[in-house]
């Protein structure tokens, strides 16, 4: 039976070729076999198989018996991953040391794009993580499930967190405003797409609006005057709903749809 073309695939993206991914794939399948015979097993040319198999022997893959005629078998799947894994980590961590001693220079404020909402979703995250201090966010339901735990984790570690979370979501030992209300007219003016904001420490920001198909114009930067523009932006938000509350959602609705200044505002 041949390998599954996705075995296939992830071996390649371990280092295996092709031909090695299937004659790893067929030792291991029919135990040991002269190159003739795992060419035939695999599908692989004749011409090209004690090449691939000297390759295999190299990486740590695959035994050879010296006999006549020479006979090979695979090595225990198990300990193959176990090797790659390590040599992939190990590489990893070398990396890592080798770019932390890099030296860095402040991008000077810059604002920079973020392609899509994963990459929003992470760089938040990264910010969350890595906050001191506090945490000014506003988060809609759909991406509470990615950024909650992190959120919850920065005020275990004596951050002071305010989320105003447009949803049902909860959120344990962070300062948390329900802002449903303000997201469902929000929604109605913005015509299904929400915005999200975030800053870390009073200067990291981002500033994401996703749309319902969950594409994304968003930016991120280390300005601090962004980073006030949006932790103002959190409070106001905050501040307007507990107006709304007091006056009465009844009250703020004449108010909103009055042709006059507010009306004109939230229209522009």
């Amino acid at each position: 039976m041949s390998p599954a073309p996705r075995l296939i695939e992830a071996l390649g993206e371990l280092g295996f070729s092709q031909y090695e991914a299937r004659a790893f794939c067929a030792l291991l399948a029919a135990g040991p076999m002269n190159g003739h015979e795992v060419a035939r097993a695999s599908g692989i040319p004749p011409a090209k198989i004690y090449e691939t198999l000297g390759r295999l022997a190299e990486k740590g893959a695959v035994l050879v018996a010296r006999s006549d005629p020479v006979r090979y078998t695979a090595r225990p799947w198990e300990d193959v991953l176990a090797g790659a894994r390590s040599k992939f980590e190990g590489a990893v961590d070398a990396v890592a040391s080798g770019l932390r001693d890099l030296p860095t220079q402040d991008d000077g404020g810059a604002i920079w794009t973020l392609p899509d909402r994963p990459a929003v979703l992470d760089f938040s995250l990264r910010l969350i993580g890595a906050a001191r201090r506090t945490v000014f966010a506003s988060v809609w339901d759909p991406e509470m499930p990615a950024l909650g735990p992190a959120l919850e984790a920065a005020a275990r570690r004596g951050c002071t967190v305010h989320v105003a979370i447009y949803g049902t979501s909860a959120l344990e030992g962070a300062f948390v405003y329900d802002l449903t209300n303000c997201g469902r007219s929000a929604m109605e003016r913005m015509a299904g797409r929400r915005l999200m904001t975030l800053v870390t420490d009073g200067n990291e920001a981002i500033i994401a609006e996703i749309r319902p198909d969950d594409s994304v114009q968003s930016v991120r930067t280390d300005n601090p005057v962004i980073g006030l523009l949006v932790s103002e932006y959190v409070k106001a938000d905050v501040l307007g709903r507990l107006l709304i509350d007091d006056m009465g959602e009844a009250r703020f609705e004449s108010l909103r749809h009055h042709p006059g200044t507010i009306d004109a505002l939230l229209r522009t």
